[in-house]
């Protein structure tokens, strides 16, 4: 019998889930396998075989951000990246893909121009793949459902209020904001109220950047200034940089503008709503449930887009 097998490939962690229980996250990054005099195993490589090709072998997830140093890209188009496929490729062999299994992936509500070309893009994706060191199988994709992302929230919570419910979906680069009519179990989107903002946690990595150069006197890296962001210090040159305030100020920033530019876009409808729910990786880290008096932060926020297109077929 096939599976549903679901995939939300973001710009910092890729989430997934399969219809079987199975589920993992983890970051979007790869990097060039070198063989290494001290590593053990075969854990975070991945092993891509393409007809007529020769094997090509990659660090994925942690073992690829520690190896590069690099995140994924802020471009739009994200399958257009050259690590994309390799990446997808991992995360379908890690939820167990067979084929004829459904493959379910979602845009932000802005990018929903993507969905034609993002499914035919994934339809010509195939090749022998094998992660961790497990054997090589076969991966093809034919049964393919793209999906707006940003409703989520009013399919995972129980017992949702009659009336307007609006939910932030707080990514990396993006932020999803959904608005809908909720009656009975009914569920009415109101397309001109769901939008997308252009920015999310990434602009409290790139203030903390301007913040650590200035007090430091040097620049920081991406991934750097993202530690600095969670353990709000770091240390430099044997010296100890205290950025505990710098840091709140950077999230305190970035969640006033997304709810101000939010509320502004919402206008009178946001007064009369029902619920505020919130999810996505900066649902936790940024004070946006501060700032919108009850709203409510989903369970397990982070995986909430993939565990909600898993269950759509």
């Amino acid at each position: 019998m096939s599976k549903v097998v679901a995939i939300d490939f973001g710009y910092r962690e890729i989430k997934g889930v399969n219809s079987e229980g199975l589920e993992f996250k983890f970051p979007t990054a790869l990097a060039p396998y070198v063989k290494h005099p001290m590593a053990e195993g075969q854990d975070g490589i991945v092993t891509v075989t393409k007809p007529g090709e020769n094997a090509e072998m990659f660090f994925y997830g942690h073992k690829g951000l520690e190896e590069s140093g690099i995140g994924f890209s802020a471009e739009r188009d994200k399958h257009l990246h050259p690590s994309h496929d390799i990446l997808m490729l991992a995360a379908a062999k890690k939820l167990e893909y067979e084929s004829g299994d459904i493959l379910v992936v979602g845009v932000p509500i802005s990018y929903a121009d993507q969905r034609v070309t993002l499914k035919a893009h994934l339809e010509r994706l195939h090749g022998d793949v094998s992660v961790d060191g497990g054997k090589p199988k076969r991966i093809s994709f034919n049964d393919v459902m793209v999906l707006r992302q940003g409703i989520v929230a009013f399919f995972l919570i129980p017992d949702l209020p009659n009336g307007t419910l609006i939910s932030f979906d707080i990514g990396e680069h993006t932020t999803d904001v959904s608005t809908v009519r909720f009656r009975n179990g009914d569920i009415e989107p109101i397309s001109s109220k769901c939008f997308s903002l252009e920015y999310g946690y990434s602009k409290v990595v790139e203030a903390v950047q301007k913040e650590f150069q200035s007090k430091a006197g040097s620049p920081v890296s991406a991934e750097q200034a993202r530690v600095i962001a969670k353990e709000g210090s770091a240390v430099y040159k044997l010296k100890k940089i205290d950025m505990t305030m710098e840091v709140l100020r950077a999230k305190e920033e970035i969640a006033r503008n997304i709810v101000d530019d939010s509320m502004k876009r919402l206008g009178e409808v946001a007064d009369f709503a029902a619920g505020f729910y919130l999810h996505g990786g900066g649902a936790e880290v940024l004070p946006v449930k501060d700032m919108i008096p009850g709203a409510v932060v989903i369970n397990e926020p982070q995986t909430a887009n993939a565990r909600h297109i898993c269950s759509w077929p």
